[in-house]
């Protein structure tokens, strides 16, 4: 950034911008939540005593619920970027601060001079010593007389540094490539001996340029929540002529008949009225529920605008990963049920008058289009599956570059619009988008299995499993016993990866850094015998395609059965061969049946659905599935194509 751009932006810091929401002070050690919302610390420890029994705090801001760490407001990620900001701030306007050595000493003396380096405020007698130690003798003092003016303001930002927590005193200088985290000298020669270090200017050029990619994403999302919003106003116009025309239809009628009809009259336009009333509330309130989303995204990337291009590199390393999270979870975040559906109503007149009394001359409608309030967040297990359509195929075999055709062995959804490939046959795994394009290839490896966790990707292969992050870096190679097993994987709870041994029938689960959490032997009656593939649901379930007693199994994370299922035939034999198992995000299970080329469907409680042949759509022997959020489901088959669903529900 320029230092003409960096000084508009420091010039623009002002009370408004450094407050905290809760208390309405000056930021005090300033805390960062995932959503990008931040407090200070007393106020974040406030809020999370007051939720002392739950297992999430509710952000003031946004009213978003954030997971409470397990080790205390010590799990959130202070905000480095804004305590540097608010650090300048404090000198330009300083007035009655204490000095920060006398407190320690129990005094009550006011600063008179700011140390640029460490950021200290000081007395006159403090000012004097703190250049008289050999950890601080070059530190640089100035008056606060004279940071009043704000022409400093950039070069206290560029002196402030940030010190390690378990180091005192010792500047963070370094990344490690190996664990994701900034250290010190101190915690590169004690805890990161043999792991891949670089200096941090380095190290944070393809994490900052990574979340300015998101950005761009996010934003597409507020142009796609702009085009939802015309389409509301463009419902309320339709509300508003349709009633108009009703109501001239009902003038007309009513003219020609007596005072019964004129008191129906005035009871069919008080319903009407009350009907209309209720879907322009309705457009109301998802017009209130677009703005609010839009607002929430536009902080969002105000805040990860302002570290991108004003924070300096070591904030930028501690905050990208939260920042990236977020951006991930924006991006995937579905608008379309925020389109705005209205039944329109109808007045039907009745030309056989039965009794004088009450006429029923007119009968108010309404058509199935409409919800009168918005829709809820659909709960897990709460759509049916109807049936699919298919959207286009794919080929995954690339001219020029394999050298046989694709043999799709891995199949897993990125980030909602693309997806990853393991091609066995051509030893590569591939990215595509999904409207089919090809990316790139990020491994040379012969995968056995792919899942996708948070933002990494895992990998298989009959030795190791390999963890890449999504700059394609390798992040972490892990050796498994070299016992011929194919090593299906899947993700649980977005924390984990699952990865089975089919020879041994264990389930290894290890956390997003390669690290080995739990080893799980199902329970005897679990009836596994060969885990072939394996998934997960919403509730941490591990659901295994068994090809040894034909079934798929569900079982808890303690390795005991919660469903068998087996599809028979009507002569009572099992006439099917379970393959590639995955979830929706309504927890129901899509299994493909590679001997009858056809894909089965069962409910969230493994109680058959849905049967769809994929030899119509040009799909023989199914092997490989993958879902994403937005309704798709990917099948492969033979001859290297992909075929892409989108799922009817009901």
């Amino acid at each position: 950034m320029s230092e003409r751009v960096e000084d508009e932006a420091l010039a623009r810091l002002g009370p408004q911008s450094l407050k905290c929401p809760e208390c309405e002070n000056v930021y005090r050690d300033p805390t960062l939540l995932p959503c990008l919302h931040s407090l200070c610390r007393p106020c974040v420890t406030t809020l999370y005593n007051q939720h002392a029994s739950d297992g999430v705090i509710t952000c003031t801001q946004c009213q978003e619920e954030v997971d409470k760490p397990s080790n205390g407001i010590d799990g959130f990620q202070p905000n480095y970027f804004l305590n540097g900001l608010v650090s300048v701030f404090q000198a330009k306007t300083a007035k009655d601060i204490r000095c920060k050595i006398c407190e320690l000493q129990k005094k009550d003396n006011f600063a008179t001079l700011k140390c640029l380096t460490c950021g200290d405020f000081l007395c006159e007698d403090c000012g004097k010593a703190h250049t008289l130690t050999r950890m601080t003798f070059a530190h640089e003092i100035q008056p606060l007389s004279e940071l009043s003016d704000g022409k400093r303001d950039r070069e206290i930002r560029n002196k402030q540094i940030i010190t390690c927590e378990q180091h005192e005193g010792e500047p963070i200088k370094y990344y490690c490539e190996t664990c994701s985290v900034p250290i010190c000298r101190e915690c590169q020669l004690e805890h990161h001996v043999g792991h891949t270090c670089a200096n941090a200017k380095d190290s944070q050029v393809s994490r900052r340029k990574a979340v300015a990619n998101m950005i761009g994403n996010v934003e597409k999302k507020i142009e796609a929540l702009k085009k939802i919003a015309e389409n509301v106003d463009s419902t309320t116009t339709d509300i508003d002529k349709r009633e108009k025309d009703l109501i001239e239809g009902v003038e007309k009628t009513v003219k020609k008949l007596m005072d019964q009809i004129e008191r129906e009259k005035a009871d069919i336009l008080k319903s009407l009225k009350k009907t209309m009333d209720e879907q322009r509330d309705a457009c109301i309130k998802r017009k209130e529920q677009i703005n609010t989303i839009a607002d929430i995204m536009k902080g969002n990337i105000t805040f990860a605008n302002d570290v991108v291009t004003n924070g300096k590199d070591v904030e930028v390393l501690f905050l990208e990963k939260t920042i990236r999270h977020r951006m991930m979870a924006l991006q995937v975040k579905k608008l379309d049920t925020l389109a705005m559906k209205w039944q329109a109503p109808d007045i039907r007149f009745r030309n056989v008058f039965l009794t004088v009394d009450r006429i029923g001359l007119f009968e108010l409608t309404l058509s199935r289009e409409y919800n009168r309030k918005p829709e809820t967040p659909l709960k897990f297990g709460a759509r049916h599956v109807a049936g699919f359509q298919l959207v286009r195929r794919i080929s995954t075999t690339i001219p020029r570059e394999d050298n046989f055709e694709c043999r799709v062995t891995g199949l897993a959804s990125l980030f909602g619009d693309h997806f990853v490939v393991g091609d066995q046959e051509n030893r590569k795994v591939k990215i595509f988008t999904r409207l089919g394009h090809y990316v790139e290839t990020i491994a040379n490896i012969k995968p056995s299995g792919i899942a996708v966790c948070n933002d990494v990707i895992g990998v298989t292969d009959q030795m190791s499993l390999n963890l890449y992050t999504n700059d394609r870096t390798i992040k972490k190679k892990i050796s498994l016993e070299s016992t011929g097993s194919s090593y299906p994987i899947t993700a649980l709870s977005n924390r984990y990866f699952v990865v089975a041994n089919n020879k041994t029938t264990t389930f290894q689960i290890y956390d997003l850094r390669g690290e080995l959490c739990n080893d799980i032997m199902p329970a005897r009656g679990a009836k596994v015998r060969n885990p072939t593939f394996i998934t997960s649901n919403s509730k941490g379930n591990i659901i295994v395609s068994d090809w040894l007693t034909n079934s798929v199994i569900m079982m808890d994370d303690s390795g005991h059965l919660v469903k068998e299922f087996k599809l028979k035939s009507k002569l009572g034999k099992n006439e099917w061969l379970p393959g590639s198992i995955c979830c929706d995000h309504f927890d129901n299970i899509y299994v493909s049946d590679f001997s009858r080329s056809r894909i089965i469907v069962l409910d969230p409680q493994g109680e058959f659905m849905l049967e769809y042949p994929t030899r119509l759509d040009g799909l023989d022997r199914p092997r490989c599935m993958a879902v994403d959020g937005n309704g798709y489901l990917v099948v492969s088959g033979k001859g290297g194509y992909l075929n892409m669903y989108a799922c009817q529900y009901i």
